[in-house]
């Protein structure tokens, strides 16, 4: 991730005024741009521009470094940095406050995926605006930590030239943490070779993943000026540098007649030391280089792309390729042919795929676009070809990926309308042998910023502009990221037979959720449910595996999995309460027993009632009592042979019926009959109510008594 600024007091007219520069089928895709959700703090007072830099690390989580403009006309301002997670809000991590050695005056930051960090700013080290020279200084963030180094000073300027353009600022940082801040400014107290121009140095700092920072190093020689710096680095933390270095002042005092050649300079991690100056282009006085841009992937293949021409003829878009990090560069080649063009933004694929953005002027203004083209590193490039409809300018542009799919955002010129301009994006899938047509990312017709195109480390990539309303910066995405889950309840374990809670939260980046989500699969082969919050009962024990699902819109999806283990309810005795009956005397009739399933009591009959501590097999067992005769110490029934017995009353089971029951309260309506073709008759009964659980432990007996008349 590399970020470029120039700095605040470079554009500040006066004291009480700031100039900032600006900054059907569910498939993935561009979705309309919003405002993003910007601090509180992050207006830059009296300006209709915002100065942020924004930047992803894995999971979406939004870093974000601004300029503060805390008061004027005595100017008072702030750095700020921090993190929002998905769905989260912003928190201040970094705050640099002005103060007596020095005023912020612009931000750059980078970010690594593992969320390693770097930013820097340059500072006013005093009150005058226009006069003050300049410190630059930078802080650092190692992965996974919330708390920054203490902030570092790369250079510091001790004179000040009001008429030359501010310093700027440069922000690398690799997959592995290494960081590098690059820094263009005004070497002070030297001169040109005889023509008392004045020069522009460049110095980069260096922070390893582990240890401290290295001392700035200078890569231009002293009294020759440099233009505008590019960085890039490799995963390993090997670092590119490419710049162009002026080879001659001209015949005048004046800049405009000066000749620069692209110089490229290598920092290896294994070493530490930067390499001997690389000349991409000759020095040739008819010749120079203008702006130039720089791409590298994680492997270390890189790009350098470059306006290069006959100076007063025509200047054309050059390029030269590098297949890893140690290889040399390819011969410089012409990549747009028919007509004047100048790059606008480079940059590789992690396969190897490098792309250039261009300005492509034509014959005529009918002819004008924003054009591409893509070649594997060390192979020819692509016929140039326009992104943009013709006859609108180009003015800036960015390239990011997904996977080895390039992205493009672009500012252009509406055609026929002086002063309003338009923002595109569109795309070239690896696979597809030319891109997809360009649409618009916001209404054409207002002045936009430049936009500056980052992937969100969570499956998309969104174009940060301006739109020349105060306090306002406005993001488009091109959405293929799933919904972030951001919460989700899954208890471990569970009884069978009881209803378990589930609950989960997603929140999606740049799109919303589609209907009925989430979805839970329960996996015990029921049906999916869909809901924020659900619950859910399973009818046995075991390990189960519960599938959470999410879709957006747009038909991007997020699954995660969850074990929970389904345990039998616990064992022990059943228990058997509150045995009770609604008439212990009753007439008889012809219904069958069964559970109760309404509030209203039958004419005849009675209601048994009793609570269970547990779903179990309750057994009704009914017996009465019956003359007989004592014969053995027992009661048995009466005959010829023991008539002459003392009497006794024996018991006499007459019949029995079992059901299922659950636990809690159950109520059994009872008319007398047992089974279809038994029933109790007119007399009295006792009635024994035992339970027995599924583990075959049995429950002490409740009894109840009861008569049946007539």
């Amino acid at each position: 991730m590399s970020s470029h600024r120039r700095c605040l007091a470079g554009a500040i007219a006066t004291a009480a005024m700031l100039v900032l520069p600006a900054g059907a089928n569910a498939a993935p895709g561009w979705v309309p741009a919003t405002n993003f959700a910007l601090p509180g703090s992050d207006v830059v007072e009296g300006s209709p521009t915002v100065m942020d830099e924004i930047a992803y690390q894995d999971g979406g989580i939004v870093n974000e470094a601004f300029l503060q403009v805390v008061s004027t006309p005595s100017l008072h301002t702030a750095v700020h940095v921090g993190v929002r997670p998905p769905g989260g809000t912003y928190a201040d991590q970094l705050v640099i406050p002005s103060g007596e050695n020095g005023i912020p005056a612009g931000v750059a930051l980078a970010v690594a995926p593992n969320g390693a960090a770097v930013v820097a700013w340059p500072e006013l080290t005093g009150a005058n605006l226009e006069t003050s020279p300049f410190r630059y200084r930078a802080a650092y963030r190692p992965a996974g930590s919330a708390t920054w180094e203490e902030p570092f000073t790369i250079a510091t300027d001790t004179a000040r030239n009001k008429e030359l353009a501010p310093p700027a600022l440069v922000a690398v940082i690799g997959a592995n943490g290494t960081a590098a801040i690059g820094v263009k400014h005004v070497a002070s107290g030297e001169e040109g070779a005889g023509k008392s121009e004045p020069l522009y140095r460049m110095d980069v700092a260096v922070h390893p993943a582990a240890g401290a920072w290295v001392a700035a190093f200078r890569l231009t020689p002293p009294k020759v000026s440099a233009e505008t710096l590019s960085l890039s680095i490799d995963s390993e933390g090997d670092l590119t540098a490419a710049y162009p270095l002026r080879f001659s002042e001209g015949s005048t005092s004046k800049t405009e007649d000066d000749r620069y050649q692209a110089i490229v300079r290598r920092r290896p991690v294994s070493s530490g030391v930067w390499g001997p100056e690389e000349e991409i282009t000759n020095k040739e006085y008819s010749h120079s280089v203008l702006a130039l841009h720089l791409g590298e992937d994680e492997s270390g293949d890189a790009v350098l792309t470059y306006t290069y021409g006959v100076v007063g003829v025509s200047f054309n878009t050059w390029a030269v390729t590098r297949q890893g990090p140690n290889r040399p560069w390819t011969s410089p080649a012409q990549i747009v042919t028919t007509a004047e063009s100048a790059p606008l933004a480079a940059a590789v694929a992690p396969n190897g795929t490098a792309y250039v953005l261009y300005h492509y002027n034509g014959s005529s203004s009918s002819e004008e676009c924003e054009g591409v083209v893509r070649a594997q590193v060390e192979l020819p490039f692509t016929p140039a070809r326009c992104l943009s409809p013709t006859e609108q300018q180009a003015l800036s542009g960015s390239i990011a990926f997904i996977g080895d799919d390039a992205y493009f955002a672009m500012h252009t010129n509406v055609a026929g309308e002086a002063g309003n301009t338009t923002m595109l994006g569109a795309r070239w899938s690896n696979s597809n042998g030319s891109p997809d047509v360009a649409s618009n990312l916001d209404p054409p017709g207002t002045l936009y910023g430049s936009p500056t195109l980052v992937p969100d480390r969570d499956g998309s990539v969104v174009a940060f502009y301006t739109n020349n309303q105060p306090g306002v910066l406005r993001a488009a995405a091109y959405d293929a990221g799933p919904p972030n889950l951001l919460s989700a309840s899954v208890p471990a374990t569970a009884t069978a037979g009881q209803a378990v809670p589930f609950a989960a939260s997603f929140f999606d980046l740049w799109s919303a959720l589609g209907t009925a989500q989430p979805v839970w699969s329960f996996g015990d082969g029921s049906a999916p449910v869909s809901g924020a919050s659900v619950t859910h009962t399973y009818a046995a024990p075991g390990t189960y595996t519960v599938t959470l699902g999410a879709a957006d819109v747009l038909g991007n999806t997020a699954s995660s999995t969850h074990t929970i283990v389904v345990s039998a309810a616990a064992a022990g005795v059943p228990v058997i309460k509150g045995a009770h009956e609604t008439a212990s005397r009753w007439r008889e009739g012809a219904k069958g027993p069964r559970i109760s399933r309404r509030k209203k009591r039958p004419p005849l009959g009675t209601t048994f009632s009793f609570s269970l501590s547990e779903q179990a097999s309750v057994t009704f067992t009914f017996t009465r009592g019956e003359a007989g005769r004592k014969v053995g110490g027992r009661c048995v029934a009466k005959n010829h042979r023991n008539v002459a017995h003392k009497r006794c009353t024996r018991t006499r089971s007459v019949g029995a019926l079992t059901f299922n029951a659950h636990s809690g309260i159950n109520k059994v309506v009872f008319q007398g009959r047992i089974t279809p073709s038994k029933k109790l008759g007119p007399g009295s009964y006792s009635l024994e109510i035992v339970a027995t659980n599924a583990a075959g432990q049995r429950s002490r007996p409740a009894t109840l008594r009861f008569t049946i008349v007539r």
